[in-house]
């Protein structure tokens, strides 16, 4: 049997054991999904927000992507970030619809390099995180004594989301490096056996992006903005739910950490793994239901993965998994 086919069965395996034990335990309520849909247009308006979130991320990466190529425009990257996102959600790993997408934008300007291709996805996931970081950071340094209040247990997740935030603002800093500390770097990695050059190489083309410092902090502040949207989505599917001491600052705090979380892909989507974080940071907050909240979360941003279908349908030259593997292996 295939590798990746394994993994998938692993994965399969891992979610649906983790959802089960907390269907089980009574800490996923399935009834939550009704009332939501009776609740008004909740269900719509966070549907909608994750649709602008998406958009707003094909935004960023095409800025990033501008860099190299005046070939590109969002009206195809967009359709081509759905692919990805379709592909990334229902396929082994997150890699496979990176280099899925990759292989459409590279049909948009075939003078494209396969490693400024592939630092453009890398940097286009680490800013997204470092968005991700600044927003739940900031937020829990600026509402610090109203969530300190909430339980004890919340003061190390603060610190957390601080230190996050630190590392965050370091790796800019790193990004910004003067030329010549750069290049000293770059030789350094060189030495590394077999993979050395190859990491070199995708290491330059990923500083050569970050001299374009407009562009950086462009997609840094984009990428607050699709945390924002998503983290208002999460909000306004449970804040029905929520105990009255809990509002929507509370999430700025909190959702971030549970979000991280589920960006590694141990799980297809997420499935399981982001049930159990979100049910232990409600914890958190003396909130319980936490594996039912990211559980409506999680249903809509299916629903806004499978949107990718539709594109990936329409598009007249169709690109298969194996020539996404063949991309990858080069």
């Amino acid at each position: 049997m295939h590798k990746a086919s394994i993994q998938t069965i692993l994965k399969v395996i891992f979610a649906a054991a983790i959802l089960t034990w907390l269907a089980k335990s009574d800490k996923l309520d399935l009834s939550l999904i009704g009332q939501v849909l009776e609740n008004g247009p909740w269900a719509l308006i966070s549907f909608a927000l994750l649709v602008c979130s998406s958009f707003i991320a094909a935004i960023r990466w095409s800025l990033i992507l501008k860099t190299k190529s005046d070939k590109i425009h969002i009206k195809k990257i967009y359709p081509i970030n759905l692919i990805g996102q379709f592909f990334s959600t229902f396929l082994p790993g997150i890699v496979t619809g990176d280099f899925l997408k990759l292989l459409y934008v590279r049909d948009s300007d075939k003078n494209l390099k396969r490693s400024f291709l592939l630092s453009t996805a890398l940097i286009d996931r680490i800013i997204g995180l470092i968005g991700l970081l600044i927003v739940g950071g900031l937020s829990s340094i600026y509402f610090y004594s109203e969530l300190t209040v909430l339980s004890p247990k919340v003061k190390p997740l603060i610190s957390f989301n601080i230190m996050l935030l630190l590392g965050a603002l370091g790796f800019v800093l790193v990004l910004f490096m003067p030329v010549r500390i750069k290049i000293h770097v770059i030789e350094l990695i060189k030495v590394f056996p077999i993979v050395g050059d190859k990491i070199a190489s995708i290491t330059e083309t990923f500083w050569k992006i970050g001299e374009s410092r407009t562009v950086i902090l462009k997609s840094i502040g984009l990428s607050i903005i699709v945390h924002i949207f998503a983290i208002t989505a999460f909000w306004s599917l449970v804040h029905s739910f929520l105990h009255v001491n809990i509002g929507i600052k509370q999430l700025f705090s909190i959702i971030p950490v549970g979000l991280i979380s589920i960006a590694i892909p141990i799980s297809p989507a997420g499935a399981g793994v982001g049930h159990l974080v979100f049910e232990e940071l409600f914890k958190a907050l003396g909130q319980d239901k936490g594996a039912s909240f990211f559980n409506l979360y999680f249903l809509v941003a299916i629903s806004v993965n499978l949107l990718g279908v539709i594109p990936y349908v329409l598009w007249k030259k169709k690109h298969t998994l194996k020539e996404a593997e063949a991309l990858e292996s080069e």
